[in-house]
């Protein structure tokens, strides 16, 4: 799927680097078109670049949808 951030935003993501794990970190999210995947625990994992990624539960997902920050473009 995709989404749109409608605003610049910091939000908890894991930055993967070479060599370790830096676990999650606020980072910062542009305003701009993201691709979004459902992962095999049943979270949805938003991906700025193949080393960053931000990880939400379906309830967290939707209360970004209401409250505008997020728009679904494709499914």
């Amino acid at each position: 799927m995709r989404i749109k951030i409608t605003k610049s935003l910091f939000m908890k993501a894991r930055e993967l680097a070479a060599s370790t794990d830096e676990g999650n970190q606020p980072l910062f999210f542009m305003e701009g078109e993201y691709p979004a995947i459902l992962t095999p625990d049943g979270k949805i994992e938003v991906i700025s670049t193949s080393t960053i990624k931000a990880y939400f539960s379906f309830s967290q997902f939707r209360e970004r949808i209401s409250l505008g920050e997020f728009v679904i473009l494709e499914a």
